[in-house]
């Protein structure tokens, strides 16, 4: 049976490894690698005030990457360890489950064992958080360590067996030293994740019930010992080491989550994964939940304290999870991560149930056993293989953007005087960005008075800046640093690389010297200069500065011509990208506004016309030349390109 574990825990193994450093760091890995190498003190001091989590992860990493490094591979590698670790621990755990003090579990038991270490070394779920640097794979791990301890420590009580007289295991099986592992076990747990109290409040209850309904008052006294330990070694960082867990809100969590919402969505992230469409999620639910329900029922007739510890191993963090985040962002599936061994020895349970079924019509119990065994088995393997496929291949279901091309194509074409902002907090760039300046701006997710200075300090400093803006609706969701910068400087480039649009803009220490000078009169505004740049692909930049404010938002034309006067390629738009309406502008406001087109035309000499036009109207708004001229259909012809 072990040669078997040993074979499932490599297979964990090489799932685990499989294209560990393909995807780049995701934001909170990124962050989780760089936190960890702060100082001592800042580490310390962003433990407890910026940090959700407690420090046992953080301060396990950091020695982790004082020995092997900070890149990808070697971070992720740390949640690899514990998420392998994980298959033969819950294979340990389930044995301990059905076995009974000073024996070893029955055939039974060893299959359903063997079944969970199945279903957690292919879970997709796992694997995903096995590859992710964050503390979920540990979590998960010295959960099930505890659970182990417990369960030693629960069925040397249960069966009166307080002390084993053989001295050679004495040690091992005395309820009081597992008790004392459990005890240090769960500390363990705890300081990983503020959650797994859930857990241990599962166990309080299950061991409560249980032990004034069979009057076992020295188990209880010993059990509230051991809680009481667990409660003075804890509660010095709750109470005074932290200031997260009553402040602490995440902005990608949700709150007033419904009970049902909360369950069925850890349920079949649990076995499904999040690499699954949604669809998916929603028609397997409800078969899931009956399932489960079945299982549970079946088991509460054979074994009522197992059946009675599954359900409560489940229910209590789930409702826990529903009651905390019912006023504050506090739910996502994976904050449950450690109850989830609970679902796959559930349906192992069931799956080994099926495989020895004894109550099945005898003519016809083979062929029957076999095909809900197998479609059981084939359930859990297409849906593995399923979801991974999406996870490893599909880059809609990457965990994270291609952060790592972004930063090096920056890299590579980076000059002197280069700057780099993106406008939401991602910690991926900071990761991979080299000696690049990299800042976020704005700050907050609304812009300050603070942040257009900050702006306007970058936009007079430095010759060229990089903008990476988030996608619309997550953070600056008013778009002010990108307005900002297509009004104020000169976007040269937009590059789409995976789901990034990366632009490029000129700042005017870069362009001033190049600029046209004109000084025509177009409305409201003066068009004081432009520049151009190509031929074919053409690169026009018209620089515009209102005298007073205007009551209409008009639209630019630019028209390339001909000799003989016929449109060969033109633009029109608001200006600026549509950043920079001309109701907005100010007076004595400099707006760059730039246009580009392509020139499909037979090589000659071609006139670029530029304009404006009331939208609505389509009429054209009066242009003078410098000296109060009007010019000829309200137009202003620039310098002719050559298109050879």
């Amino acid at each position: 049976m072990w040669g078997a574990v040993a074979l499932l825990t490599l297979v964990a193994f090489a799932l685990r490894v499989y294209r560990l450093d393909f995807v780049s760091l995701r934001g909170d890995e990124a962050f989780t690698v760089i936190f960890v190498q702060r100082t001592w003190e800042g580490l310390w001091k962003g433990i407890s005030t910026i940090e959700p989590n407690p420090p046992l992860m953080y301060l396990a990493l950091r020695a982790w990457i004082a020995v092997a490094g900070a890149s990808e591979l070697a971070t992720r590698y740390f949640s690899v360890f514990f998420g392998v670790l994980s298959v033969p621990l819950l294979y340990r755990l389930a044995r301990e489950m059905t076995a009974r003090a000073r024996k070893e579990p029955g055939e039974l038991g060893r299959t359903w064992a063997l079944f969970a270490a199945a279903l957690i070394a292919i879970n997709p779920y796992q694997i995903w958080h096995s590859q992710d640097v964050r503390n979920y794979a540990l979590w998960l791990c010295l959960s099930l360590l505890a659970l182990i301890f417990w369960w030693r420590w629960w069925r040397l009580e249960r069966d009166w067996r307080l002390e084993i007289r053989d001295s050679k295991t004495r040690n091992l099986q005395s309820p009081i030293s597992n008790l004392s592992l459990y005890v240090l076990a769960t500390l363990a747990s705890l300081y990983t994740h503020y959650y797994d109290v859930f857990i241990l409040a599962a166990l309080n209850l299950f061991v409560c019930l249980l032990a004034v309904s069979a009057r076992r008052w020295r188990t209880l006294a010993r059990w509230i010992g051991a809680q009481a330990v667990i409660v003075l070694l804890y509660a010095p960082w709750v109470l005074f080491g932290t200031n997260r867990i009553t402040t602490y809100g995440e902005a990608s969590a949700e709150s007033g989550a419904s009970l049902l919402d909360v369950f069925s969505r850890t349920l079949t992230s649990f076995v499904l994964s999040d690499t699954v469409p949604n669809d998916w999620k929603t028609r397997l639910w409800f078969p899931l939940a009956l399932a489960l329900v079945a299982i549970l029922l079946w088991l509460a007739r054979k074994n009522r304290a197992l059946a009675a510890f599954l359900f409560l191993w489940i229910a209590i963090p789930t409702l826990a999870q529903y009651i905390v985040s019912i006023g504050r962002p506090l739910f996502l599936e994976r904050y449950l991560n450690a109850i989830a061994p609970a679902y796959y020895l559930a349906f192992a349970i069931g799956l080994g149930q099926i495989q020895n079924s004894q109550f099945l019509i005898r003519n016809s119990q083979f062929l029957i056993r076999n095909s809900l065994f197998g479609v059981g088995v084939f359930f859990f393997t297409l849906t593995s293989v399923y979801a991974l496929s999406h996870y490893y291949f599909d880059p809609a279901y990457a965990k994270a953007p291609d952060w790592r091309a972004l930063m090096q194509y920056i890299k590579a074409r980076r000059a002197p005087g280069d700057f780099v902002i993106q406008n939401f907090t991602e910690m991926a760039a900071i990761y991979y960005r080299g000696d690049l300046p990299v800042l976020t701006v704005p700050r907050e997710y609304w812009a300050t008075a603070a942040d257009e200075k900050f702006l306007r300090q970058l936009n007079a400093e430095y010759r060229r800046i990089w903008f990476i803006p988030a996608s619309p609706g997550w953070w600056d969701n008013e778009r002010f640093v990108e307005t900002f910068l297509a009004r104020h400087a000169e976007r040269v480039a937009e590059t789409p690389i995976d789901i990034f649009r990366l632009q490029l803009y000129l700042t005017p220490r870069a362009f001033e010297a190049q600029i046209v000078p004109l000084g025509a009169r177009v409305g409201n505004a003066t068009l004081t200069g432009y520049r151009i740049e190509g031929t074919r692909n053409l690169h026009l930049v018209l620089y515009w500065q209102a005298y007073q404010n205007s009551e209409k938002d008009f639209s630019v034309f630019v028209h390339v011509t001909d000799a003989d006067g016929n449109l060969v390629a033109q633009h029109d738009g608001a200006p600026a990208f549509g950043l920079a309406p001309t109701t907005a502008w100010q007076p004595g406001e400099r707006i760059v506004d730039v246009h580009d087109l392509r020139v499909d035309a037979a090589p000659g000499v071609y006139t670029i016309i530029v304009g404006m036009y009331d939208p609505n109207s389509l009429a054209r708004v009066p242009v003078f030349d410098a000296r109060g001229a009007r010019l000829p259909n309200d137009q202003i012809a620039l310098t002719p390109i050559v298109i050879e």
